[in-house]
């Protein structure tokens, strides 16, 4: 038998937290101001552009300057806390370089002083977050000082799961690589298993965030394993964009038994509404996984 407790206090690493919205939603209303309506939903039956929708209508307008971002990446750390996260490796979306008035400087010290604060409950490990769709010349004038800061320790890319337009970030990948950055991209939640093996290849990834897609190629799953690539898996994520059927059928279980290393993070808290803690607990109701599995996933990982 387990609890959710069981998990909230054996240690953990998250390695897939968007930290503009990896917050609880009972976080959020506070500081945001306004209640979302029919929020948080169970199931977004139109995918992620169901989802976006939300973000363009209510969270991306709320916040207007720097602080508001601080706010953000601040609240979602505490609730990673009070999850019982041991290792935060926490994104940090690139735009919040222009609510700092396009300055570099002030963003790194933001996310520094937000690392320098909690340094003492939680080891949180930056993360360059860049979107595809946003402005190739912002990500090109901002992308490589960041990188060469310090601050972070990994990169991260997000939005369509398609070659076109990876070029753009192949710098930034190569110069990640020279300086022993982590990296990191989405691939593989709603795209195939080639996928997942094209962008690992492109990048040279170290890990996959999401990742699931490669399970429909047993070749491609055991790439990953003789790679040592590790997925950063979001079981309510994919089931709440309805990536996959339901939990029980979540294809997380056939790549832990082939071998994949993995984690299980939380991706959106504030949409997906389950901690890792109790996604871990929902995985063990549906008999995907024993409680020992999952702590063994948690200790090989950290």
């Amino acid at each position: 038998m387990s609890s959710v407790s069981d998990f909230v206090s054996h240690k953990k690493v998250e390695a897939h937290n968007h930290l503009n919205l990896g917050m609880r939603y009972a976080s959020y209303v506070p500081w945001a101001g306004f209640y979302i309506p029919d929020f948080p939903k169970k199931i977004y039956e139109g995918g992620l552009a169901e989802m976006h929708q939300y973000i363009g209508n209510y969270t991306r307008p709320r916040v207007s300057c720097g602080k508001d971002a601080q706010d953000l990446i601040t609240l979602s750390v505490q609730d990673a806390i009070a999850d019982g996260i041991t290792v935060l490796e926490g994104s940090v979306d690139i735009q919040f370089v222009g609510h700092w008035g396009n300055s570099i400087d002030k963003f790194l010290d933001m996310v520094q002083g937000i690392k320098d604060k909690f340094a003492d409950k939680i080891d949180f490990r930056p993360e360059l977050g860049m979107g595809k769709l946003f402005p190739a010349d912002k990500i090109k004038a901002w992308a490589p000082a960041c990188i060469e800061s310090g601050v972070f320790k990994s990169i991260d890319l997000y939005g369509p799961e398609v070659f076109e337009g990876l070029e753009t970030f192949k710098p930034m990948y190569d110069l990640a690589g020279k300086l022993g950055i982590k990296k990191k991209a989405h691939v593989g939640e709603v795209s195939d298993a080639l996928s997942v093996k094209q962008f690992v290849d492109y990048f040279e990834l170290d890990e996959v965030q999401h990742g699931i897609g490669a399970a429909q190629d047993d070749k491609i799953l055991q790439y990953l394993v003789d790679k040592k690539i590790r997925c950063n898996i979001t079981p309510a994520s994919n089931v709440m964009l309805c990536s996959v059927p339901s939990l029980k059928e979540h294809p997380i279980r056939k790549m832990y038994d082939a071998g994949v290393r993995m984690t299980i993070c939380t991706d959106d808290l504030l949409f997906f509404n389950r901690s890792v803690s109790e996604q871990c607990q929902d995985m063990v109701d549906c008999k995907l996984f024993t409680k020992e599995e999952i702590f063994k996933i948690f200790d090989s990982e950290l």
